[in-house]
């Protein structure tokens, strides 16, 4: 039987120094103490205090003598059974080797096929060099090859696009990479071959009559190809034809005719000889017209706003709330008081959590005018009734945090001026302090002159401090915002008073993982009474597809951190929260709209709105609740909450009879049509027979959902039942063009490996984020000295010091003893 001895060990290091058993340390403190008491105590008794003095006088010497010595040598002996020693870095060649992935996807034809054969040539001779596929034909799993081949601690150069078709994300598994201590690498290719491509971007649905947006995009890889680009609707309409040789993007509005279901091509035609792929010259769009939906509209006067909203919804105008609602996709209630409509509360709770809209607007009748407050009805609504109490600006205190990553490195001079004009945007009677977060390893620092942290101070003071500090910050390392929100709050939690950050990022990031560790941090420090606001840096100038990734996570974060997500640009919006009022400006600029969030589905789209008020009704926002519009005097007027299952709208002001005449216009009419649309949710919920299906590409599934009382039967597809009258089945078709199952109309496109082509700007920034490196094709050199580098691997050896300190130890004790001998031969003399 084996005896196992407990680790009692407690490891502290200072530098490079350090104890394993740190608690014996801590025993040196009573061992002195209790020696210099042994040292002061008289065990011989005498006769009377005069030979006490005298003896003591004697031994005055003898004692300082023994308390020195004793205390050198308890300590030497505790410090010997602390067990010390010394950590000794190191660095040993390792193993310097390649391994090249090369991905053999239909997309690489563009690029040198023999590329990754030559670096393997060039290479051999100097290091070992395997080289493996990770990708052909037209699936792209580029993310599970670089997994599949990683092993921890290897060099790994991937030949490859970057367009990730299928399989892991890229950002995790380069994440991976990172923490396995493997480099991932790539080659700077440009394309032999050109080709031009093409995709329609736009709603699925559209309600009768209404206009949808619709954006084509065409991409040219290599050299510019002339083409004509051609769109039409079911065929025959032609919608534009235009002639271009370029990358471009073509935008227009459309309304579409009688019919369920409709057919948006685009075609790239007489496209010169150098296009290699002809299959993506060509894009499918279906789009579904869906019945106007029917809408309750209640009001108690002749409305403008109804008589508009007639043309586009089966709108029902009564002034009471009958008994039965089932019918109605969403109600409007319209300038009514409370006393109206509080025996129906329970009804309109009910109606809501099922899952439909109501959209409550203002006027003289209406939330504080129309006795709301205090009534069941307020906790339907997501505001509270009632002004706020104008806060006084020195009781505000904000840290404008910073990201320094290397990933907004591209953005260095553009984030600077924004930090600095979001510094503009605030009063300077606000408390304001200053953090940056970046670095390797990464972490938050907050601003420093000669070492001393400036803190959270009134603007006023540090303003010119702080401008200096942004301007000449250095930009390196990981992103980690996560880390920059947690040092934002230490800052703001030595201080009383609002507690608010300002967070300026470009957000990009594809390591899920650090996407929800931020929004689970923003959550956190909104409950602890911080509000987190939001300013993005160059989230306009990415691709469509990771543009709308970041905007998401960035808006996520806002409104998880009770504040506001303002893009690029929009920083001056600040001002509506935080400044003060400027009295050269009128009150009919405090007076017009400012769309504050943009990324809603409602203000979407709605950035160049010009509307002025006349008039309106005080609300705060409930906490749980979404601002999307106010005035420049922080006035909500558009508010939106989920409730149950439901959503509701607030419009603090009337429907455009005596306050909001501008929101009537073709302009800003928007507003109110999107915020119906949104409150009515799923089109299709009431139906009870519908069928959907996504629009699709070939070698990828799609879902048949319909919904019906019955199992539906269709030829080679097999249904489950997934819900209430709700069935599904997968469908994967074989052939581009239009197509049709149990009568909808859905669209087939080319695989998507031959969407989106050329380098994949997210796989190089991630390259470069993960200590990678991108190299050009000739630069063996620097590729043989960068893996000899990378290989290189640092050995941490420890030295143990023990019996320095024992041996000291007995010496001390040893050298007392015969200075005391010593002594007392001299003392008998």
């Amino acid at each position: 039987m084996a005896f196992i001895i407990p680790d009692y060990s407690s490891i502290y290091c200072i530098s490079k120094y350090c104890v394993r058993y740190s608690y014996v340390i801590i025993a040196i403190i009573p061992v002195l103490l209790f020696i210099f008491w042994m040292t002061r105590k008289t065990f011989v008794k005498f006769g009377n205090r005069f030979e006490l003095e005298a003896y003591l006088k004697s031994k005055k010497t003898d004692r300082m003598i023994v308390l020195a010595l004793r205390s050198l040598a308890f300590i030497s002996l505790l410090v010997a059974l602390a067990s010390p020693f010394v950590l000794e870095s190191k660095t040993v060649p390792g193993d310097p080797r390649l391994t090249i992935l090369v991905d053999n996807s239909s997309s690489m034809v563009l690029y040198n096929p023999s590329i990754a054969y030559d670096l393997y040539k060039r290479l051999e001779g100097a290091i070992p060099v395997n080289v493996r596929t990770i990708a052909t034909g037209e699936h792209s799993a580029i993310g599970n090859g670089i997994l599949n081949n990683i092993e921890g601690g290897d060099n790994i150069m991937v030949i490859t696009d970057g367009v990730n078709n299928e399989g892991k994300l890229l950002g995790d598994i380069m994440l991976f990479a990172s923490n396995v201590n493997s480099s991932v690498s790539t080659l700077r290719m440009d394309p032999v071959k050109s080709d031009a491509g093409i995709v329609i971007e736009g709603p699925d649905e559209l309600i009768k009559d209404t206009e949808g947006d619709f954006v084509v995009r065409v991409s040219v890889v290599g050299k510019n190809i002339p083409y004509t680009l051609q769109v039409a609707y079911d065929d025959t309409n032609l919608v534009l034809e235009e002639e271009a040789s370029s990358s471009k993007e073509f935008a227009f509005s459309r309304k579409f005719p009688e019919g369920e279901y409709h057919r948006l091509t685009a075609k790239l035609l007489d496209v010169g000889n150098e296009d290699y792929f002809k299959d993506n010259n060509v894009f499918y769009k279906s789009i579904k017209i869906v019945p106007r939906p029917k809408v309750l509209y209640l009001t108690e006067k002749n409305s403008p706003l109804a008589q508009e909203l007639n043309k586009i919804y089966q709108l029902d105008v009564r002034s009471t709330i009958p008994s039965d609602l089932s019918e109605y996709m969403a109600i409007i209630i319209n300038d009514i008081r409370a006393s109206k409509l509080i025996s129906s509360v329970s009804m309109l709770s009910d109606y809501v959590s099922d899952g439909n809209g109501v959209i409550f607007i203002g006027g003289e009748n209406s939330f504080e005018r129309g006795g709301y407050k205090g009534t069941l009805l307020e906790t339907l609504l997501p505001i509270k009734i009632g002004a706020s109490e104008e806060q006084n600006k020195s009781d505000i205190n904000i840290v404008v945090v910073i990201d320094r990553s290397q990933g907004t490195e591209d953005y260095i001079a553009v984030e600077k001026a924004l930090a600095l004009s979001v510094l503009d945007s605030l009063s300077e009677k606000n408390n304001v302090g200053v953090a940056f977060f970046g670095g390797a390893p990464c972490q938050s620092h907050e601003v420093s002159v000669d070492g001393a942290p400036l803190g959270i101070k009134p603007l006023k003071e540090n303003k010119e401090k702080l401008r200096k500090a942004i301007s000449t910050v250095k930009f390196d390392g990981q992103s980690c915002f996560d880390v920059g929100l947690q040092g934002g709050f230490q800052m703001l939690s030595k201080v009383g008073g609002s507690k608010n950050i300002i967070l300026i990022t470009d957000g990009k990031t594809t390591y899920q993982t650090l996407r929800d560790n931020t929004l689970e941090a923003a959550r956190r420090i909104n409950n602890l009474g911080v509000k987190v606001f939001v300013v993005g840096v160059g989230t306009d100038t990415e691709n469509i597809n990771a543009s709308f990734k970041t905007n998401k996570f960035l808006a996520d974060l806002a409104v998880l951190g009770g504040g506001n997500y303002y893009k690029a640009g929009e920083e001056n919006k600040l001002k509506i929260e935080f400044a003060d009022k400027d009295p050269s400006k009128g009150e009919e600029f405090y007076n017009t709209l400012v769309p504050i969030d943009t990324t809603h589905f409602i203000t979407l789209g709605l950035d160049d709105m010009q509307a002025t008020l006349s008039g309106y009704n005080y609300a705060v926002p409930k906490p749980a609740a979404r601002l999307l519009v106010t005035t420049h005097k922080n006035i909500p007027i558009l508010v939106v909450w989920r409730f149950g299952l439901g959503r509701v709208v607030s419009i603090t002001t009337d429907d455009g009879s005596r306050w909001a005449g501008d929101l009537l216009n073709k302009k800003n009419s928007k507003l109110i049509t999107k915020s119906i649309n949104w409150a009515i949710g799923d089109l299709a919920r009431k139906k009870s027979y519908d069928v959907k299906i996504t629009d699709t590409v070939l070698g990828k599934q799609t879902a048949v959902n319909v919904i019906s009382r019955d199992m539906p039967s269709s030829q080679g597809l097999a249904f489950a039942k997934i819900d209430t009258n709700l069935y599904s089945a997968s469908h994967t078709p074989a052939n581009t063009g239009y197509h049709e199952i149990l009568g909808a109309t859905f669209a087939v496109n080319y695989n998507d490996e031959y969407a989106n082509l050329g380098i994949n700007d997210e796989f190089t920034k991630l390259v470069e984020k993960t200590g990678g490196k991108i190299f050009e094709p000739n630069d063996t050199k620097g590729i043989i000295e960068f893996i000899k580098a990378k290989s290189k691997r640092i050995k941490i050896d420890s030295t143990d010091y023990r019996w320095p300190f024992a041996i000291a130890a007995m010496l001390l004790f040893l050298a007392e003893i015969a200075i005391r001998r010593y002594r007392e031969n001299l003392q008998n003399k």
